[in-house]
């Protein structure tokens, strides 16, 4: 409900506006828990927390028996790749199973943070994907790129800091957005974004004090669990439809 692809006014996303021109936007898409790592966990398994067994970003482990994708499409020749920015996607987690390469690389946890808050900024991120990419996108690739802006604590790099300054959330909505237009643009340099599906999603909202929750992960109301979902054909087949 922060996206002006959804209606929002307040916020400036240029690329996540091209991109929805070029797919398939899904008007009522939900995630499985307002939580980083479940919900995560449930898009790679195809499985629902209670199934695959991860109920919290911290305490919990997947199990080696549980198929996922990565797994799958390894096993039928693709090359696999991730990037992530937040601590709670760490490998120890097992979510990197099936991966080739899982890109981790976020500053250790101190005794003074919060494990939720640890992470690196999209663009550190995007880096990492990229150098994955020179090397192996000329195969058949999957590859998962995880930003965590926006997300606590907000605070979105300049100019979007000045520029979202009385709601610094939108700030990194449109911090983001930036990031993801320079992907893009990388992967059509490189000849791929026309023959790719992409998939660009959210794991879950904001409370933002719609219900006096600031975060998320207490309550189900819809601001937690709708999130936006695009998808891109190859070839842009059934562009700007919903």
């Amino acid at each position: 409900d922060h996206l002006p692809v959804y209606g929002y006014t307040r916020v400036a996303t240029p690329n996540l506006d091209a991109f929805r021109a070029d797919g398939i936007l899904y008007e009522h898409a939900y995630s499985h828990c307002p939580l980083t790592l479940p919900s995560h966990t449930s898009m790679l398994t195809g499985l629902l927390p209670a199934d695959h067994g991860i109920r919290d970003n911290i305490g919990f482990t997947l199990a080696e028996n549980i198929p996922t994708l990565p797994a799958l499409l390894k096993a039928n020749g693709y090359a696999t790749g991730a990037a992530v920015s937040a601590f709670v996607l760490r490998k120890g987690t097992g979510i990197a199973r099936g991966f080739d390469a899982y890109d981790d690389e976020v500053e250790p946890i101190g005794t003074w943070q919060v494990i939720a808050r640890v992470q690196r900024s999209g663009g550190e991120t995007e880096a990492a994907a990229r150098k994955w990419l020179d090397a192996n996108g000329a195969k058949p690739f999957f590859y998962f790129l995880h930003l965590y802006d926006p997300h606590t604590p907000y605070e979105p790099p300049e100019p979007f800091r000045t520029q979202y300054k009385s709601m610094p959330y939108d700030g990194e909505i449109a911090y983001a957005d930036h990031v993801v237009g320079d992907f893009l643009d990388y992967l059509k340099a490189k000849g791929i974004y026309d023959k790719a599906m992409i998939v660009i999603l959210g794991d879950h909202g904001e409370g933002l004090n719609d219900h006096r929750e600031e975060e998320h992960g207490i309550f189900l109301y819809r601001e937690a669990i709708q999130v936006p979902l695009l998808v891109k054909l190859p070839g842009s087949r059934h562009a700007g439809a919903s």
